[in-house]
């Protein structure tokens, strides 16, 4: 990694627990944080006191002053001198991260691993699972012929500290905060602190060394002259009680550890086997096909995929939810699409438990109206939510966070549509993937609901229907719906006769009709198969010759060109429907005119910025780096187009990552390289798929 790119955020977060310690950008606040939306608003001190008694550390902090300052009126209490380490390395892996300076070197360790389907698992496997600590290898080599001070210390303005007490440390020695968060190790040279800062700790002023008035706190060890000294630290999240509202729940960890102590100890009793899981994912990913820059993108979108999730228990079973970003939406469903090619790949009874969530929480029956006579309801049929609640609130049934009646086109509008295509694709590709026979035959009513919902939206008169969405949904009271894309232009933003939803139907029909198939239901795999056929043709006849693409949205005005038209071929190839996607196939001609499309529109008169990064659209400077990901997946893998294989384009989303976003982790929105939404976000792990290139 480029000097100017290695100083970034980056989650490091257990599986489940909605917590992270987030850490990496230069003179930036980070730390430990619990169900945020954002980097915790602290301080991380890392380095060694060296033996001319200047404090030198990686400079993980901003305006970290002396906390002694607002009880004594007088200048810094130390007089210590500090230097920021220069020349710093950071080697950034699938799950560790290392940085490097003379003399030292900082690896933080997050594992993830298969978690295991809790209605079958045994309890060790859970208890592993759903451990919720991250791991830390604080190494020091002291060269020089005088002794040294190492420390590692967090620091909050509102964070006070407690030692562990000999009675609940089990041999450990640490920190807690609030018993929420904690510190622990069990190196017996090692001394846990707390005090105003790390300098006056050092300062050794008063001989307490767990004073609590003091914000900073951690551990301090002696390495003695040509020494090294290696540091395990295990830092632990808990939250006991109810952690949801509307809907209690409480966080699944609570099911395997009484508390933040045990917690603690188990992470250090079995360091060892969490290190050894974090070196096999690192060798996982080296040993791939991909490139560097593709390597760091799966990387770091995964970190912020899992400090986004939570693994709940209501009282019977286990729920999952993944929080959108900075949002902290619960499992919103155009994410949930998304996240599937990644969720399938590591726990896929996550995706059977959020489609299960959606039935039966957030799910309803809708009327819908034709535009050109709104006043005129018609039978529409079974949707689902744009989500389940925000912030830990989950929403009345029925009901999301973010859908506002009576918008036109614009955010916060319903998102019906969409939703309805989104559950079915992830219903087909789990049954295709998992093979979950039980599964299909419980959904058989409901997929049958979703087909007939999908055609009373294209038109309640079978004789009008083209394939594609022409009604909208009456919740949204005579305004009109969105897609996924809410804050662009009408090229992504408008539900009714986009190409990038039309395509989406197109796989939802074909998801429908392999489910069906396989049950039986040769009356209503018929009727879905006629519908992909007609929304294939529909979409082939929008090819503009003149133009050279199929603009964006079907209604005579618009130009824009966008690369999402190929979106949705990902859903049919990941299904195993292989033939749906070829050009000798049933649907050849809307494969080879949506090829033809691509390859136009993929340069810098359209959809490539200058430096080789993506553009979804022409028109609308705003793209998600989650979907570029997947388009260019489709481009590549199924398309075949040659162009879609850059390495420059690679290195200029990197770039986006590490020096546009470097404040706010893994990123999805973004404006000309620069961040201007969906921070701190899980989507971006679209890429899992470039695995299978």
């Amino acid at each position: 990694m480029e000097q100017n790119q290695q100083f970034f955020h980056a989650h490091h977060s257990p599986m489940g627990a909605l917590a992270s310690f987030t850490v990496g950008e230069s003179g930036e606040h980070g730390g430990m944080g619990l169900e945020l939306g954002a980097p915790f608003a602290g301080n991380i001190f890392v380095g060694y006191q060296d033996g001319e008694g200047v404090v030198n550390s990686f400079p993980f902090y901003k305006g970290a002053n002396d906390q002694s300052e607002r009880y004594v009126q007088k200048d810094d209490t130390s007089s210590l001198s500090e230097r920021v380490f220069e020349n710093v390395e950071r080697d950034y892996q699938w799950a560790s991260d290392t940085f490097s300076a003379p003399g030292i070197s900082f690896n933080v360790l997050s594992p993830f691993f298969e978690i295991p389907d809790p209605a079958l698992a045994q309890h060790q496997k859970l208890k592993q699972a759903s451990c919720p600590a991250v791991y830390v290898e604080l190494s020091f080599d002291n060269t020089s012929n005088q002794d040294w001070t190492g420390f590692f210390a967090l620091q909050g303005d509102d964070l006070r500290w407690n030692k562990l007490l000999d009675g609940d440390s089990n041999g450990m020695l640490g920190v807690t905060c609030r018993d929420n968060i904690g510190l622990a190790t069990t190196c017996k040279s090692a001394t846990a602190f707390s005090h105003f800062s790390v300098q006056s700790a050092l300062s050794k002023i008063g001989n307490n060394d767990c004073f609590m008035l003091g914000p900073t706190a951690g551990f301090m060890v002696d390495v003695k002259a040509g020494e090294k000294v290696t540091l395990r630290l295990a830092l632990g999240f808990y939250l006991g009680g109810n952690a949801t509202f509307n809907r209690a729940m409480q966080y699944y960890y609570t099911q395997h550890f009484t508390g933040l102590n045990d917690v603690l100890s188990y992470a250090l009793d079995h360091f060892d086997e969490y290190a050894a899981i974090a070196k096999q994912a690192d060798k996982e990913l080296q040993a791939s096909a991909l490139n560097a820059h593709q390597q760091y993108l799966l990387a770091h979108a995964t970190r912020s995929y899992y400090g986004s999730t939570q693994w709940l228990f209501d009282g019977t079973e286990s729920v999952w939810v993944v929080n959108e970003g900075e949002y902290l939406m619960m499992n919103t469903l155009d994410l949930t699409v998304d996240m599937l090619f990644f969720e399938l790949t590591k726990n896929p009874w996550t995706v059977k438990n959020t489609l299960k969530q959606f039935l039966s929480h957030y799910s309803f029956y809708d009327e819908v109206f034709d535009p050109e006579n709104p006043g005129v309801n018609y039978p529409g049929g079974l949707s689902f939510t744009h989500d389940m609640g925000v912030s830990n609130n989950w929403s009345p049934k029925g009901e999301s966070s973010y859908e506002v009646a009576g918008l036109d086109r614009v955010c916060f509008s319903h998102m019906t549509y969409e939703q309805l295509t989104n559950w079915v694709l992830c219903c087909g590709v789990y049954i295709s993937k998992t093979a979950d026979k039980a599964f299909a035959i419980e959904q058989r009513g409901t997929l049958i609901d979703c087909l007939q919902s999908l055609l009373n939206r294209d038109n309640p008169n079978p004789e009008l229907r083209d394939g594609i969405m022409g009604f909208e949904s009456a919740r949204t009271q005579q305004g009109g719906e969105i897609t996924t894309y809410d804050s662009l232009d009408h090229s992504l933003g408008q539900a009714r006769g986009n190409i990038y939803l039309a395509g989406k139907s197109w796989a939802a029909y074909l998801a429908i009709a392999k489910v069906l198939q396989d049950l039986g239901e040769t009356e209503q795999v018929k009727l879905a198969l006629d519908a992909a056929k007609r929304c294939a043709d529909k979409l082939s006849a929008s090819f503009d010759k003149e133009l050279g693409y199929i603009p964006a949205v079907l209604d005579g005005h618009s130009t824009s060109a966008i690369i999402p038209a190929i979106e949705a071929l990902v859903y049919p190839y990941e299904m195993g429907l292989s033939e749906a996607v070829s050009e000798q196939g049933p649907y050849g001609e809307y494969i080879k005119v949506l090829k033809a499309h691509l390859e136009y529109v993929l340069n810098q008169g359209f959809c490539l910025y200058p430096d080789g990064a993506w553009k979804l659209s022409s028109t609308a400077d705003n793209s998600w780096v989650s979907k570029i990901y997947l388009n260019q997946y489709v481009a590549r893998k199924i398309l075949k187009i040659e162009q879609a294989n850059s390495v420059e384009a690679d290195a200029a989303h990197v770039r986006w990552q590490t020096i546009g976003a470097s404040k706010h982790a893994c990123c999805d929105q973004f404006s000309s390289g620069k961040p201007i939404g969906s921070l701190y976000y899980p989507r971006c792990v679209t890429n899992i798929l470039w695995l299978d290139e």
